[in-house]
């Protein structure tokens, strides 16, 4: 019975010690799976806790959501930490840098395969469809069609957050509907103001400079956190289908202004070359004794008739220069002759007082040999047989020559006289 018994024993022996075997390989591999399991998990805690670093560059900022809620502080350029997501949330924009957007809003539709030409070229005919062409109106009751060239800079990344971005930061299409949008309702206000010619030529640069401190403006009281760093208009135009008309207008306009500086420049030439530099002076003058000839003001009248002598005397140049020094040296010439004149014949007066006949007779004596050496006198001899002689004598030649200067000297002062009543009207009007 105990040999049965013992035996019993070692069989039980023999059969568990396999199944202890079993059990601990498994427990091992158990052991090493929940090891590497634990050191797995380790490394995702570490990767998750630094998850949490972000560079950002160098024309960047960056704020923090935590919880959905945006924290105060701005992020600088460089390594910044944040708690890991969901927690907290790092947005990263370019604040350094300005950003470029074309708004075609006031520009008409064109067809792809006509972009490449002109707008006269391609919008030559037809009318324009409200829903498709772009177009402002201008004070004159025109359209012009317009350009713009936007570039603007997030200055105030939480504004920007907080008022305008979307939850894709980088999506920049938000800020720029809302350009867009202030753009379009600042233009109509001011373009609303000037004229067609201006707009597309004369003004530009300052309607754009309006627009794009009205743009700012409003920017600033919706707290967008950005701000317009410029605005251009690289086109602008009337629409194609009035543009030759309206180039024909704008050259008969320059033309215009072309000839009103050339007949400026034509009457100080004239009265540069009449009266000298100083013409402007005597031209006032002339127009202030005018109206006090209206106001028939005397001593006024006396007192510019006294500036202007005074004035052509002593500053005026060029042809009333030259004409009243010569008449001024006429004038002395004419009273030394006369002065002469009274000296000799006070000289002779006593001479003739006392012998009258021989005063008299030597004074044809001189007279006839004076006349005889002249060459301007023509001599005719005749012979003593002669019973008669006829000689045609014509008209003095130094006499049609002294007319003739007269004559266009009289011309010429009536040629001033018309000149200057005609400017002096055109200057009334």
């Amino acid at each position: 019975m105990a040999n049965t018994h013992h035996h019993h024993q070692e069989s039980q022996l023999t059969n568990e010690a396999p199944l202890d075997a079993a059990n601990q390989s498994l427990a091992d591999a158990l052991r090493a799976s929940f090891n590497i399991l634990k050191f797995i998990m380790f490394v995702l805690v570490i990767a998750f806790c630094f998850s949490g670093f972000k560079c950002i560059e160098e024309n960047q900022e960056a704020v923090i959501l935590r919880f959905g809620k945006i924290l105060p502080e701005i992020k600088p350029p460089g390594l910044s930490y944040a708690f890991p997501y969901p927690i907290d949330n790092t947005l990263v924009f370019p604040t350094k840098k300005n950003i470029s957007y074309k708004c075609m809003s006031h520009w008409p539709k064109i067809a792809k395969d006509k972009q490449h030409l002109s707008l006269s070229e391609s919008r030559s005919w037809g009318g324009l469809d409200p829903t498709k062409d772009g177009s402002l109106i201008t004070a004159d009751k025109g359209l012009v069609h317009i350009q713009w060239d936007l570039q603007y800079r997030v200055e105030d990344l939480r504004k920007y957050v907080l008022n305008v971005a979307d939850a894709n930061i980088s999506n920049t299409s938000k800020i720029e509907n809302l350009l867009a949008t202030l753009t379009e309702n600042a233009a109509i206000t001011l373009v609303s103001q000037y004229t067609a010619e201006s707009v597309t030529r004369g003004k530009t640069a300052d309607i754009a400079a309006a627009v794009k401190h009205m743009v700012n403006e409003q920017l600033g009281e919706l707290e967008a956190g950005v701000r317009l760093v410029s605005l251009d208009i690289p086109k602008s135009s009337v629409p194609g289908q009035t543009i030759a008309a309206f180039d024909a207008v704008t050259n008969a306009e320059n033309q215009k202004e072309k000839d009103i500086r050339a007949a400026e420049q034509t009457e100080s030439e004239i009265l540069n070359a009449a009266a000298g530099e100083n013409y402007k002076e005597l031209v006032q003058l002339i127009d202030e004794l005018e109206l006090a000839e209206a106001e028939e003001n005397k001593e006024k009248i006396a007192a510019i008739n006294l500036k202007i002598d005074n004035h052509l005397e002593t500053r005026a140049a060029g042809a009333a220069g030259r004409a009243i020094r010569e008449a001024m040296g006429f004038y002395t010439e004419v009273v030394q002759g006369v002065k002469g004149d009274v000296d000799e014949f006070e000289a002779s007066l006593d001479e003739y007082l006392q012998s009258p006949v021989l005063f008299i007779h030597r004074m044809w004596e001189k007279t006839r040999e004076r006349v005889l050496a002249s060459n301007e006198v023509t001599k005719h001899f005749i012979s003593p047989m002669a019973d008669e002689i006829r000689i045609k004598i014509g008209t003095d030649p130094q006499q049609r020559l002294i007319d003739e200067r007269i004559k266009l000297q009289m011309e010429a002062e009536d040629f001033e006289f018309r000149s200057k009543d005609k400017r002096h009207y055109k200057i009334a009007q």
